[in-house]
């Protein structure tokens, strides 16, 4: 009977993606989520454009760096 080598070698970097990457990118939507919903407080209160920076940012970390497209906005080309 073989072995499966594949997952067997894929192990190390499945286990680093959810011990690590994952649940700091969790918390990093979390403190981006909470950012954005201040700045925008600010900007209801004070008429301004402070927060299109922060949600920017938090669209960004949502696609994980760009690589996932957003489904909001139309493709370009």
């Amino acid at each position: 009977m073989a072995l499966p080598v594949a997952p067997i070698l894929l192990l190390p970097f499945i286990i680093v993606f959810f011990i690590v990457v994952f649940p700091l990118w969790i918390v990093a939507v979390a403190v981006l989520g909470v950012l954005m919903w201040v700045t925008r407080g600010v900007d209801a209160l004070l008429k301004t454009k402070v927060s299109r920076p922060v949600s920017s940012a938090f669209h960004w970390t949502l696609s994980w760096g760009g690589l996932a497209e957003r489904r909001d906005r139309p493709r370009e080309g």
